[in-house]
C-alpha cells in the first residue's frame, strides 16, 4: 500500500556504500545479515508520484466497481492530501506525522482498499455517502493546513530533548514497567476512585508501562549490536499489560498496546527480524484479532458490573476457557448489527470493520446533515477539562461520545457507560457543519501538532517520543476532536511528569532489579543518536522472538 524509501537511501550505490561501512561498524559478517531479511516499516516520506499511482489505480477500481465519479475523485484528493502532510510532518519519526498516518489508514485508506478486494461499491452501505466523503477529503485539508502552520511554531529544540542525558536507560526501563505494574495496586489500595481523589489521580498516570518497553526494546537492541529485541521485563511487561488491561478489563486497546509498542520500537530501529520471529509475531496477532478481540467484546457486556476483582477474574477466566462460544456469540452479534446498526461491508468481516472508521463516522454526519447541529457543547466542555479537578472540585464531567452513540442510534436507553469513537472530522461537522470542519478542525488541530510536536520533537535525538506515536495509533482515526485538545493538555501534561519521574527517579527502583550501572548505549549521547539508532541503522541479524 505504502511505496517509500527511508531517508538516505535513495541511490543504489550511496546504499551499498553505507551497508558495507555499517557491516564493518558492527562487526557483523555478511551470514547474519543475510539471515534476517525483513523489517517491519517505518517511512519518513512516502513518494509522492508512488502515492499518486497507487491512489488513481485504487480509483480506478472504484469506478470499475460502480463507484460514483465524484466519490472516487476524492478518495484520490484525500489520499494525496494526506501524502503531502505526512511528508511535511516529518513521518513517523514525529508525533504529528504518526498522527497523519494513522488517521489517514484507518478513517479511509484501508477500507476502500477491502471494498476493491470484496468487489463493493466504495460508496455502498454508507447511508451519506457523498456528505461523508467530502467531510473526510475537507478534513484531510484541514490536517494539512495545521500541519503547515505548527511547522512554522515548534522550536528548533524539543522540551524533551533538553536536559542531561540519563546513563541508566536500562534500570529506568524496568523502574517504569515496574511502576507501571505497581501503579493500579497502589490505586486500587487507596480506595475511593471519585474524581480529584489520589485513586483517580494516579491512574491518570498510565504511560510508565508502555514507556518501559519502549525503553527496555531500543536498550535491547542497542546493547546487542541489533541481535536481539526481547528480555524478560519486556515479555512479563506484556503479558502484565495483555492480562490486566486486555483479558480483566476487556479493554483492545490494552491488548494491542504491547504488541504495537513493541513493534513501533523495532521500527523505528529497523531491526532485522527472522522469518521465525515474523512468524512468531503473525501467529500472536492472529490469535489476538481471532480470539481477544471478540472476548472484549463479548464478555465486557457479563463484567460490566462486577467491581470485586476475585469475582472478576473468575468470570474472565471461565470465558478464557470458552472462547469458541465467545466467537460464536460475537459472530451472532455482528450479523444481527448488519440490520440495524452503521456498518461499510456488506457481508460480517470482524474486526476489519471496527478499523474502517467511514461505517460508524457515516452515521454520525448522517444525523447531522439531515437534523439540527449538535451545537459546540463538546468542544466547551473539552477546554474546560483541561481544568484539573483539585482546583475545580465540582467540574461537570459529561461522556460525550455516549451521547453520540445515543445521538445516532446504536445504544439502549439505558446505557450510560458504553463510549462509542468517532473521528475527528466526523464530530467537527456534528458540532457545527461546514464550519466546524474547515475553521474549528483545523485550529484543533494545529494547537494538537504544534504542543506535541514541541514536546517530543524527532525520535531520531530522542525515544520519548515513541509513546506519542504509540498514543495516536489509537486516538488518530477514532479521537474526537475534545479528545485532541485532552492530548495537547492533559496527555502532554501527564507524559512530561512521567518523563520527567523516569529520567530522575526511576533508576533506582530500575537498580534493584539490575544493580549493574553502565552507560547507556541508548542514550550515551544525544547528538550520536540519530546516526547509531535512526538514520545509519545497524545492518543487524535480528534474533529469535
Amino acid at each position: 500500500m505504502f511505496l517509500f524509501y527511508p531517508s538516505g537511501f535513495r541511490g543504489s550505490h550511496r546504499a551499498a556504500g553505507r551497508l558495507d561501512r555499517l557491516k564493518a561498524a558492527a562487526q557483523l559478517d555478511d551470514c547474519a545479515c543475510l539471515s534476517a531479511p525483513m523489517r517491519l516499516p517505518f517511512p519518513e516520506r512516502i513518494i509522492p508520484w508512488h502515492a499518486g499511482c497507487f491512489a488513481a489505480l485504487l480509483c480506478a477500481f472504484e469506478l470499475l466497481l460502480g463507484t460514483p465519479p465524484l466519490f472516487a475523485g476524492c478518495v484520490f484528493a484525500y489520499i494525496m492530501m494526506a501524502t503531502i502532510a505526512f511528508n511535511l510532518a516529518g513521518g513517523l519519526y514525529r508525533a504529528s506525522g504518526a498522527y497523519i498516518f494513522a488517521n489517514s489508514i484507518l478513517s479511509l485508506i484501508l477500507a476502500q482498499c477491502a471494498k476493491v478486494v470484496f468487489g463493493e461499491s466504495a460508496d455502498s452501505n454508507l447511508r451519506d455517502p457523498m456528505t461523508t466523503i467530502l467531510v473526510f477529503t475537507a478534513g484531510m485539508a484541514g490536517m494539512l493546513l495545521a500541519v503547515f502552520v505548527s511547522r512554522r511554531l515548534i522550536p528548533k529544540v524539543a522540551l524533551l530533548e533538553l536536559g542531561d542525558v540519563p546513563e541508566d536507560s536500562r534500570q529506568i526501563a524496568i523502574g517504569c514497567i515496574a511502576l507501571g505494574i505497581g501503579m493500579p495496586f497502589i490505586a486500587g489500595f487507596l480506595g475511593n476512585n471519585e474524581p480529584g481523589s489520589i485513586s483517580s489521580a494516579l491512574n491518570q498516570f498510565t504511560q510508565f508501562l508502555p514507556l518501559g518497553i519502549v525503553l527496555s526494546t531500543y536498550d535491547e537492541i542497542r546493547s546487542s549490536g541489533g541481535r536481539r529485541s526481547l528480555n524478560g521485563f519486556i515479555v512479563f511487561g506484556g503479558l502484565f499489560m495483555i492480562a490486566f488491561w486486555g483479558i480483566l478489563a476487556t479493554s483492545k486497546q490494552g491488548l494491542f498496546t504491547p504488541l504495537v509498542t513493541y513493534g513501533v520500537a523495532c521500527a523505528a530501529l529497523r531491526y532485522k527480524f527472522r522469518p521465525s520471529g515474523i512468524a512468531a509475531m503473525a501467529i500472536v496477532v492472529f490469535f489476538t484479532v481471532y480470539y481477544l478481540v471478540p472476548y472484549s467484546q463479548v464478555v465486557r457486556n457479563y463484567t460490566r458490573s462486577i467491581y470485586d476483582i476475585s469475582e472478576r477474574m473468575d468470570t474472565s477466566i471461565y470465558w478464557l476457557e470458552h472462547l469458541d462460544e465467545v466467537r460464536a456469540e460475537n459472530d451472532k452479534s455482528s450479523e444481527d448489527a448488519l440490520g440495524i446498526g452503521p456498518h461499510y461491508y456488506t457481508q460480517n468481516r470482524g474486526f476489519l470493520e471496527r478499523l474502517s472508521m467511514i461505517g460508524i463516522d457515516d452515521s454520525l454526519i448522517d444525523v447531522a446533515d439531515n437534523g439540527p447541529k449538535f451545537g459546540y457543547q463538546p468542544m466547551i466542555f473539552a477546554v474546560e477539562n483541561i481544568i484539573p479537578h483539585f482546583v475545580w472540585p465540582d467540574k461537570p464531567n459529561t461522556n460525550y461520545n455516549n451521547v453520540y452513540g445515543h445521538e445516532v442510534g446504536i445504544l439502549a436507553d439505558e446505557d450510560e457507560d458504553t463510549s462509542v469513537s468517532f473521528g475527528p472530522s466526523a464530530d467537527g461537522f456534528n458540532m457545527g457543519g461546514w464550519p466546524g470542519v474547515f475553521l474549528l478542525l483545523p485550529i484543533v488541530m494545529t494547537l494538537l501538532f504544534a504542543v506535541v510536536d514541541s514536546v517530543s520533537g524527532s525520535i531520531k535525538k530522542s525515544p520519548w517520543g515513541l509513546i506519542y506515536t504509540v498514543l495516536f495509533l489509537h486516538i488518530g482515526p477514532e479521537g474526537s476532536l475534545g479528545a485532541c485538545v485532552g492530548a495537547a493538555f492533559q496527555t502532554t501534561v501527564v507524559l512530561v511528569l512521567t518523563v520527567f519521574t523516569a529520567r530522575h527517579a526511576l533508576p533506582l527502583i530500575g537498580s534493584l532489579f539490575f544493580p549493574e550501572r553502565r552507560k547507556s548505549v541508548l542514550m550515551r549521547n544525544v547528538r550520536d543518536f540519530p546516526k547509531a539508532a535512526v538514520a545509519d541503522p545497524p545492518e543487524a541479524a535480528g534474533g529469535p522472538l
